[in-house]
């Protein structure tokens, strides 16, 4: 256990050092740079956290799996990268308006960003604790099948997006005000008309993005499948990356605003995993090869 502790740690301190190196080596505009100017030191110690949290997501699933070796390290990265960072900043990008510091190269070097460290830290995880003596379990995928559960896994993020955002984060005055420039709160079905009213595209966008979260998770059903248990606890730990990266003061948010987001990104995805774990797992009949 003290061995699989300090691995853990040693990996969870370069995944630290690579993302610090790579969000300051990066070529971000002159203004993003100004605003990063200065870290405090609570500012490391939650970049710490979220660094540890990715770790141990990435440990839990190599430790469950049945994969190892150079295909373990591509499905592991992908999904990782894709989930944690790309699936974040493209709403990032949706929402631009509200990030006038941020240009759109700032956003796409900040998924890049994240790209470095967890290729340092997959690669260690791998190497550590990878199985290579673990029996191959193949699933039969239905395409047709895997396509239905997808748009419906689509159609229910978008809900779930939608419910959460209002009777969570819509309910803080600062983050009313930080979005429309005002407190007023209407009501549910009156705010998701004015959100529609206002830019039509969040419906197909946000329906777009549920499929790709439940298309991205295909690669976890394949190399998790012997326990549906453990399957949702990966999917959810997986998902719940997208919300403990907002522990860390950034300069984009309000503390308030970015709490706000937090609390709502938690139980939304955590809610949201569960089900996809769900849908996902469906009878999942495998056989060893």
């Amino acid at each position: 256990m003290i061995k699989t502790l300090f691995k853990l740690f040693l990996v969870t301190i370069v995944y630290f050092i690579l993302f610090l190196s790579a969000n300051a080596l990066l070529p971000f505009s002159q203004g993003f740079k100004e605003l990063n100017s200065s870290i405090n030191p609570m500012t490391l110690l939650f970049m710490l956290i979220s660094s540890g949290y990715t770790c141990f997501v990435l440990y839990f699933i190599i430790k469950n799996t049945n994969y190892f070796g150079i295909k373990l390290f591509i499905n592991l990265l992908c999904v990782l990268f894709f989930i944690q960072y790309f699936m974040t900043q493209i709403e990032t990008l949706f929402f631009g308006h509200a990030f006038t510091v941020l240009t759109k190269m700032d956003i796409i070097l900040i998924m890049l960003a994240g790209l470095f460290p967890l290729l340092g830290a997959v690669a260690l995880l791998v190497k550590f604790f990878q199985n290579k003596n673990s029996i191959y379990i193949k699933n039969k995928p239905n395409i047709k099948e895997i396509m239905i559960k997808l748009v419906i896994i689509g159609i229910i993020y978008f809900l779930v997006y939608m419910i959460f955002g209002y009777f969570v984060a819509w309910q803080f005055e600062e983050l009313r005000l930080f979005y429309t420039g005002s407190i007023e709160k209407v009501g549910f079905w009156d705010q998701m008309v004015n959100n529609i009213k206002a830019n039509p595209k969040i419906i197909p966008f946000q329906i777009i993005r549920g499929i790709l979260f439940g298309l991205l998770i295909i690669p976890i059903k394949c190399m998790v499948n012997r326990n549906k248990t453990v399957f949702m606890i990966c999917v959810c730990l997986i998902y719940l990356c997208t919300a403990i990266v907002l522990i860390i003061p950034n300069v984009l948010f309000p503390d308030t605003v970015r709490i706000a987001h937090l609390i709502e990104m938690s139980s939304s995805m955590l809610i949201f995993g569960i089900i996809v774990g769900n849908i996902l797992w469906g009878k999942n009949k495998i056989t060893s090869a």
